[in-house]
């Protein structure tokens, strides 16, 4: 079972593979990666799982490349934990939040999250049907 430490560690591995990472021009309240990362540090500093607005805040002008190999792995990780989360699901939750920004950097737009991780590879699918099969793989793995 994937932790949150795994998705952690996947948003540094993009970060690392980004050209503007460790720059002046790197800005993480404009980055979808970077902007993921603020959120879990202040989730965990709070100790909340819900940060109210934060939804509306993600960055949208975020049009760097991002690879799909570990933003596939990040999306199955925010899939494990919302199958098993026990709270009733909201926009603002730190999962859904990392799930949609993780979501933009590969496809134009959110799948919702209708609490099954088989009806969410399945809208996956209609939007983008490499990237489900990419995310359906890594969740094979991440549930084993």
């Amino acid at each position: 079972m994937s932790s949150i430490l795994d998705t952690i560690e996947i948003l540094n591995n993009l970060c690392e593979e980004c050209s503007l990472y460790e720059t002046d021009e790197c800005n993480n309240k404009k980055c979808l990666v970077g902007y993921s990362k603020r959120l879990l540090e202040f989730s965990k500093l709070k100790g909340v799982i819900q940060i109210e607005g934060a939804s509306s805040m993600i960055p949208k002008e975020d049009v760097k490349y991002y690879g799909e190999d570990l933003v596939c792995s990040g999306i199955a990780n925010t899939c494990a934990h919302c199958k098993n989360c026990q709270e009733s699901h909201n926009e603002d939750c730190i999962i859904a939040i990392l799930r949609k920004c993780l979501e933009n950097t590969v496809i134009k737009k959110n799948i919702p999250y209708k609490g099954s991780t088989f009806m969410y590879l399945m809208d996956l699918n209609n939007e983008n049907k490499e990237i489900a099969a990419i995310v359906n793989d890594k969740i094979k793995t991440v549930n084993a």
